[in-house]
């Protein structure tokens, strides 16, 4: 009986002191982010970088119109490795 006691206090302090041990909810692995994560960043990208190279573009007395269309053709020679540079308008 006194043997029981040690035993049946600790199964009791096991089982209510928040231990996941018979938890049957796993802990998910993967973060829950959107599927489409990267191709929202390429595009966030190439506006403010088309932008900003618009900019400089007319800076230099180009036309706004010219200067989009540059920018554009620059952007899609120099990451060609992104989806949106095939995007690119």
């Amino acid at each position: 009986m006194k043997r029981l006691v040690p035993f049946a206090l600790a199964a009791a302090l096991l089982a209510s002191s928040g231990c996941h041990l018979f938890s049957k909810k796993k802990a998910s692995t993967t973060p829950k982010e959107s599927k489409t994560v990267a191709a929202d960043v390429e595009k966030d990208f190439m506006a403010r970088w088309i932008e900003k190279r618009t900019n400089d573009l007319e800076s230099q007395g180009r036309s706004p119109q010219m200067a989009h269309d540059q920018a554009v053709a620059e952007f899609r020679a120099e990451f060609t490795f992104t989806e949106a540079a095939k995007q690119a308008r």
